[in-house]
């Protein structure tokens, strides 16, 4: 993690995508919530409630366009609300869509994200400093973050920076590397496809992906991008099976 200054003269943490990886690994572990390839799905109410010390209400009464936001505070529990409407189609639904479900876990994941990655710009001592001169007034108030529709997700270009890492812990979270990776072993063993009939839009690589979407409690999408992401499938559209 490295500090540097914006456009805006704010403070900013420069995180790569592999130091990513390996926090929301190793912060899973450190819970005793690291999912196992058996049982592969995370157990998000417990990590943020139970390891983070953050409240949550899922059922906050927010704008249509805004899934979830998070708040800071100085000398309080970090508070994570999520979108009721969100909450009640995808949880309080009989025979909800999986995709609105992998939406909700999705949405939780990114909040976390936030508290596990960005806790700190909102608790640096006070007595010591700004690192760096006061930046511009922003529009949103100190420590809130407002996680819009269009900046949750596997494939949006997020405009804030933060969303960015957000979005990438999420999927950290959701579907750890190696914990993926193995599923994906064990799955393509079992269905006995060879590796060079796996290609992006084919029947065997859509039913891998229906698989682990339903494994994971993830929406396809999901499932999809973090194949390609983990470098599990080329860009001939081949999945290769590295080892865990």
């Amino acid at each position: 993690m490295k500090w540097y200054r914006g456009a805006q003269g704010d403070q900013r943490i420069w995180l790569e995508p592999a130091e990513i990886e390996l926090t929301a690994e190793d912060e899973l572990k450190k819970a005793g919530l690291l999912p196992a390839a058996d049982k592969p799905v995370t157990d998000l109410e417990r990590f943020v409630e139970g390891y983070l010390d953050a409240t949550l209400d899922q059922y906050a009464d927010l704008d249509p366009d805004v899934l979830g936001l998070t708040q800071f505070d100085t000398g309080k529990r970090p508070a994570i609300s999520l979108n009721r409407d969100l909450t009640g189609s995808a949880l309080d639904s009989e025979g909800a869509r999986p995709s609105l479900v992998g939406r909700w876990r999705a949405t939780l994941a990114h909040e976390a994200s936030h508290v596990l990655f960005h806790r700190i710009l909102f608790e640096l001592d006070l007595d010591q400093g700004s690192l760096f001169p006061e930046p511009e007034p922003r529009s949103e108030p100190q420590g809130l973050m407002r996680c819009l529709k269009r900046e949750v997700g596997y494939t949006t270009r997020a405009h804030d920076w933060r969303e960015v890492q957000a979005n990438r812990g999420m999927a950290a979270l959701l579907l750890p590397r190696k914990v993926f990776q193995t599923v994906v072993l064990a799955e393509t063993a079992e269905l006995g496809f060879p590796a060079d009939d796996l290609r992006i839009g084919t029947e065997p690589t859509n039913l891998l992906v229906d698989r682990l979407s339903e494994r994971f409690a993830v929406s396809k999408q999901a499932a999809s991008i973090r194949l390609a992401t983990l470098g599990l499938v080329t860009t001939a559209g081949v999945v290769t099976l590295p080892l865990p």
